[in-house]
């Protein structure tokens, strides 16, 4: 099905029994099948980019599809979308291609255009006609890149995706197929900073674990990392890989402030727990806390409350 470059024209294909829909946003694209294919820019475009839509959602998992390039004359680029929700909103490219070299992350900024995050390789190694297997992997804010299942880029990014939506981009004047698009899910990752020890394993044990866990999220504590490394790079790996951080704050502990802190710098949405009546540092004071009750009359408020907040969180991402 052909269609003239405006926002209507769709087609779609099955996957896993998700019946996968396609929507130029911009320049033209033909669809048809599990077959998109970008034709070039439109008319009325003073640039040379394309951007197609699909009705996959995506926070965490895994996206798969071939790219193959007819030419590979001027400044060629072609790949995913992550985190798209509107033209007015950042979202992220991983792509072949872009700034003449072979691969290529980057975030489209409204009004300042796309910032480039990561860049690999020179562009004179891509070849026409030859169909490249792109391979991402995002959990949380970290972005692993392979090509023809050979690892290429691995980069978190500065702040969190503001949608979820996937989608195609292409750059260029001649056509670019993509095709055997296959999207994988994972579930979102929430990294408990907490002191460890009673009461507080407690509360993780039988407040916060399973009610997380309900609503569907992978639930790390530090303590709980098995594997050889080094557990000041497993934390950092953690908190960039979690979608929602919760912190329990009422022990003024170190490394509990230190992995909040690194939170904050990524932007990362995040939960604080005290108990009530205990004096905060200062300059947490102005972020908003859940108090609650160490008593067996406070365990159902706070269930309540931190059920509340993750909801919020995964509601508003």
């Amino acid at each position: 099905m052909a269609n003239n470059g405006g926002p209507f024209g769709t087609s779609s294909a099955s996957h896993n029994g998700h019946q996968t829909r396609w929507a130029a946003a911009s320049g033209l694209w033909h669809f048809e099948g599990s077959l998109a294919s970008y034709l070039g820019p439109s008319g009325n475009q003073g640039w040379h980019t394309g951007l197609a839509l699909t009705n996959w959602s995506l926070t965490d998992g895994s996206v798969r599809i071939r790219i193959k390039f007819s030419d590979l004359e001027g400044d060629i680029a072609a790949g995913i979308v992550l985190g798209f929700q509107s033209e007015r909103s950042r979202y992220v490219i991983v792509q072949l291609g872009g700034w003449e070299r072979a691969y290529s992350i980057a975030e489209w900024v409204p009004s300042v255009g796309f910032q480039r995050i990561e860049e690999v390789g020179s562009a004179r190694n891509l070849e026409a006609n030859r169909a490249y297997n792109l391979h991402l992997h995002q959990t949380g804010q970290e972005i692993r890149m392979s090509v023809d299942d050979v690892p290429v880029i691995e980069r978190v990014l500065p702040q969190p995706l503001t949608g979820s939506q996937l989608g195609l981009c292409a750059w260029g004047k001649a056509p670019i197929d993509f095709s055997e698009l296959a999207v994988t899910s994972a579930k979102p990752q929430v990294f408990v900073a907490m002191q460890f020890g009673q009461p507080l394993d407690t509360l993780y044990q039988e407040v916060i674990y399973p009610r997380a866990e309900a609503l569907g999220l992978n639930v790390v504590r530090i303590d709980e990392v098995a594997g050889p490394g080094i557990v000041f790079e497993d934390i950092k790996r953690q908190i960039a890989e979690a979608k929602i951080v919760i912190a329990e704050i009422t022990a003024p502990n170190q490394n509990v402030f230190y992995e909040l802190g690194y939170a904050h710098a990524l932007n990362k949405p995040t939960i604080l727990l005290a108990q009530r009546g205990k004096e905060l540092p200062f300059d947490i004071r102005s972020y908003r806390v859940i108090f609650y009750d160490d008593s067996i009359g406070g365990k159902p408020t706070l269930e309540r409350s931190l059920q509340k907040h993750l909801e919020a969180i995964l509601r508003d991402s």
